[in-house]
Formats: structure tokens, C-alpha cells, sequence
């Protein structure tokens, strides 16, 4: 794969670069406007790392030590008010009994994510409306939303949208590393199966719209993506999806469909994933030794707490071992100006894809976030550009999701 050289920084901000400001003004400004909005990551897999034993998000961590990049304490550092915890599970085979395995999988996490919530009711609680989140956060809280990745945790039950919705799920991710039944991933090695959106996946996305829950199209294909755009009533969200132009991964969304989700309203929060915006580094041990790591652990919730400790140090020894390449924090802004350039501010955001692979230099954690901003106020960025960024637009959408629900049910 050919290494696409990093555009020109897009000047679609509304402000002038600040080539002035000191390194310590620009570190102030972002502290005080980040404490003065809500501020959301949208896809944090950070549900992941609470299954650990003994890992509590209450209490400060570091990627050098667990391999963790989620936790309140550095929420606070990065003033980060909170985000999307994700109910994901990776694609398995199309079977009744890889369904029924996939739906008791989702429900169990899912039900993680309300353990947190119900441990430290002082420090945080579960939002299902932009209200809820700025409530939470005028309570001096941190704010859990909740998401699904992969519309395998559905199998092939519609009905179970319902039930997420209940357990307070906002946006539903229909597909991830491989094609289900509902619609064809961005990077299914077999091939497209239904050449987009499946009769089962628009019934999935009609259902989101009856309920309010956002369809988000991070992980599927282009065709199914436009499938999407056409059959949604509601604009659609990617939760965690880079820029094509920047970088051609397939993963990736090209500029006719930034244009496209922009038209319809819709927003892209910018992915936070060094693999998706670089070439591959042939690193064999690496790779050798995560082989190895699936291999033995690859049935998560057959082991036991002992087994469970053995397999979380293995992993950090690993990435103390053989770290993994990152990109420069400076190229993850260029995709976001490019994002700003096609679409406008209107229709873009973040997302770090923490606990789920995600990390770039001098941003490996939610610590690091103010980083993110410090480096587009420098390129002239203003503060209604970042309260848009840093949750507006993710909640914009929240909120019209909302009403295309109430007039589907007035017309009913």
C-alpha cells in the first residue's frame, strides 16, 4: 500500500493560525475552554479492561504498567467529561450457535458497563440524552453513554434492539472486521455477501430509527454505508473512522462519503488508530507473539480469575516488548483538517478508539486529550469550532435520532 503524502492543513477553521502563543498560553486556553463544555470521546473499549480482574477505572493507571487507557482519575487529567463505552464483540461464525453465543456475550457486557455506574455512583453515571450527559456533568460527574459494536450482537433477533435500547444503548454499530447477517464490512477478506445493507440489516436500521438509537457505520463497507444514507430516516453517525484521503485504508471513509454523511447531517468522529493511517512496519515477533497470545486466550470467558491475571500481564509484556509504531499527534490532526475542509465543523469529531487499539504519539490515553486541542488552537480553531468538535456534533445527532423516533411514533 502506497504511503500518501499528509495534505496541507485545511484553513476551513474560522479562526488565523496562533503562531504567536506560547506553548503554556495554548496548554491554558485548551484547559479552560475543554472545562467549559462537554466534552465526549465516542468509542471507548474500555469495557475490554473492566472484565480484568481487580481492575478498577476508579483508580489511576498507565499504558506502560497495564496497558490500559481509560480510567476516571485520567478522564480528569485529559478533561475529558466522558464517552461511548462499547459493547463489542468480534465476528464469529454465522451459526445458530455463534449467534446465541454473540447475543449472551453482548448482554454480559453490556451489564459491565452498568456495574461501573452502580460501584461509583459519586463519580459517574450512565446518560442517554445530551440533558442527561450535561447534567451529569454540572453534577461534577463523569458521563457514560453507551454503544454497540457489531451487529453480531443481535444474531439475527431485530427485537434485541429494543432491549439495548432499554439497558440505555444510543448507537448501534452494524458491523465490524467481517461481514455478518445484516451487512458487509469494510474488510471481510471473503468478499462482499450481500453487496451492502441485507433485507435483515435495513430492518435493523428501521428499528434504530423507531427507537432513537443512531446507526453507526464505522467498520462497513461503502456500499453499505450509502445503503444507510439511503434508507435512514435520521442522520447516522461513524463512531471511529479516519479520512481516506489522507491515508487509503480500506477502513477508511473517501471524500464522496464524508460529503455524503455531511448532506444528510450526519457526523464523523475522527479515529485515533495509528494502523489506519500509516504503512504496515513488518514487525514478525510482534505479530508471533500475539498469535500466541490468541491462541491461548482466546476464550476469554472460560478462564478462570488466575487465567484471566496470567493472560492481562502477557499482553503487557508484549507491548513493553515489541510496542507497537505511531503516528505523529500533528497527522492526526491533518486528517481532522482535511475532515473540517470537506464536510465543515459541523459534521466532525473525535475519537481515540482507546482499550480498542487505538493511540497516536503524545495521545496513548484520555490523559492525553488536552494535547488534541492545544494543537488546534494552534491552527486557529476557535471555541465554537472545539465545543462542535468535542461533543456537539456527536450530540447534535443524538438529539435528531431522538426526534425523527417521536415523529415516527406520532405517525404510527
Amino acid at each position: 500500500m502506497a504511503t500518501l503524502l499528509p495534505l496541507a492543513p485545511a484553513q476551513a477553521q474560522s479562526g488565523e493560525p496562533r503562531t504567536d502563543w506560547s506553548d503554556q498560553k495554548l496548554h491554558d486556553e485548551a484547559v479552560r475552554l475543554m472545562d467549559s463544555f462537554l466534552t465526549i470521546d465516542t468509542h471507548m473499549d474500555v469495557p475490554i479492561v473492566l472484565r480484568r480482574p481487580d481492575f478498577d477505572i476508579s483508580e489511576a493507571h498507565t499504558w506502560q504498567d497495564d496497558a490500559s487507557q481509560v480510567d476516571f482519575p485520567r478522564m480528569d487529567e485529559g478533561h475529558l467529561d466522558g464517552g461511548f463505552f462499547v459493547v463489542y464483540v468480534g465476528q464469529g461464525p454465522l451459526t445458530p450457535e455463534g449467534r446465541k453465543a454473540a447475543i449472551e456475550e453482548g448482554f454480559s457486557i453490556a451489564h459491565t458497563i452498568h456495574s461501573v455506574a452502580e460501584a461509583h455512583p459519586d463519580e459517574c453515571g450512565i446518560a442517554t440524552t445530551p440533558e442527561e450527559a450535561e447534567k451529569l456533568r454540572e453534577d461534577g460527574k463523569h458521563v457514560i453513554f453507551m454503544g454497540i459494536e457489531n451487529g453480531y450482537t443481535i444474531g439475527q433477533d431485530i427485537g434485541l434492539l429494543q432491549d439495548y435500547y432499554d439497558l440505555g444503548v444510543r448507537y448501534f454499530g452494524i458491523t465490524h472486521s467481517s461481514n455478518n447477517d445484516l451487512a458487509d464490512s469494510s474488510t471481510d477478506k471473503e468478499g462482499e455477501l450481500h453487496f451492502g445493507l441485507s433485507d435483515l440489516g435495513r430492518a435493523a436500521v428501521e428499528e434504530c430509527n423507531r427507537l432513537g438509537i443512531m446507526v453507526d457505520i464505522s467498520h462497513a463497507g461503502d456500499k453499505t454505508v450509502y445503503d444507510i444514507l439511503e434508507h435512514s430516516k435520521a442522520p447516522i453517525i461513524a463512531s471511529h473512522s479516519g479520512c481516506y484521503a489522507c491515508y487509503p485504508h480500506p477502513r477508511s471513509l473517501n471524500d464522496a462519503l464524508l460529503k455524503a454523511i455531511a448532506k444528510r447531517g450526519g457526523v464523523v468522529q475522527m479515529n485515533v488508530f495509528s494502523g489506519y493511517m500509516m504503512d504496515p512496519q513488518d514487525n514478525p515477533e510482534r505479530s508471533q507473539a500475539y498469535q500466541d497470545y490468541f491462541q491461548k486466550y482466546h476464550d476469554w470467558e472460560s478462564l478462570s480469575d488466575a487465567e484471566k491475571a496470567e493472560a492481562t500481564e502477557a499482553r503487557i509484556e508484549i507491548e513493553r516488548q515489541f510496542p507497537k509504531p505511531l503516528v505523529p499527534l500533528k497527522e492526526v490532526v491533518d486528517h481532522i483538517d482535511h475532515m473540517v475542509s470537506v464536510m465543515g465543523i459541523d459534521h466532525v469529531g473525535i475519537s481515540g478508539d482507546f482499550d480498542g487499539g487505538g493511540g497516536a504519539e503524545d495521545l496513548m490515553s484520555v490523559g492525553d486529550y488536552v494535547n488534541v486541542t492545544v494543537e488546534m488552537l494552534r491552527r486557529g480553531y476557535t471555541e465554537d469550532d472545539l465545543r462542535k468538535f468535542w461533543g456537539g456534533n456527536a450530540m447534535r445527532v443524538l438529539s435528531e435520532a431522538r426526534r425523527v423516533a417521536d415523529e415516527m411514533a406520532q405517525a404510527s
